[in-house]
């Protein structure tokens, strides 16, 4: 009986750290290419995968979709900080996709000045942590000035 309690908890813990960001989670290049996927994308080659397809063809695939150049096509610092799961400034808003997946919400916080003058200003927001009357709390954001991260807050 305590085997079986141990099992859930240790399963929660992981979801709800997962959750958070990757706490403490090296994702592999195979959860990139599936947060740059399509539902339907995702889907075919999860297909391929639970079919036992040989890996050659689900290579040609990813690179028939334009997957695996796009992850190919990153810099070496970006490709390491998105297998980490980080969000760093800089960032373009593919490889935040790459790194964190879709986010649940994205607002349009650009001020009216900074819009006369051309410039955009963006919160993705991830992790649904509550919902209350008049918002949404969320545990985790990313903004970005000009389709680059200006800021990255992670809130526990």
């Amino acid at each position: 009986m305590d085997v079986p309690r141990k099992l859930v908890l240790l399963v929660l813990a992981l979801s709800a750290g997962l959750a958070a960001g990757c706490w403490g989670y090296q994702q592999t290049r195979r959860d990139v290419y599936m947060n740059l996927m399509t539902p339907v994308e995702r889907a075919k080659y999860s297909y391929m995968e639970a079919t036992r397809k040989p890996v050659s063809l689900r290579l040609a695939y990813l690179q028939g979709i334009g997957v695996y150049q796009t992850w190919a096509e990153q810099p070496n610092n970006v490709q390491e900080a998105i297998l980490r799961c980080q969000v760093i400034e800089g960032m373009i808003p593919l490889q935040v996709e790459m790194a964190w997946g879709s986010p649940e919400e994205r607002r349009d916080i650009t001020h009216p000045a900074e819009r006369a003058e051309g410039h955009t200003k963006v919160v993705w927001e991830y992790g649904i942590r509550t919902q209350k009357v008049g918002g949404t709390s969320y545990e985790r954001s990313v903004c970005f000035y000009d389709d680059l991260v200006l800021w990255v807050r992670q809130y526990r």
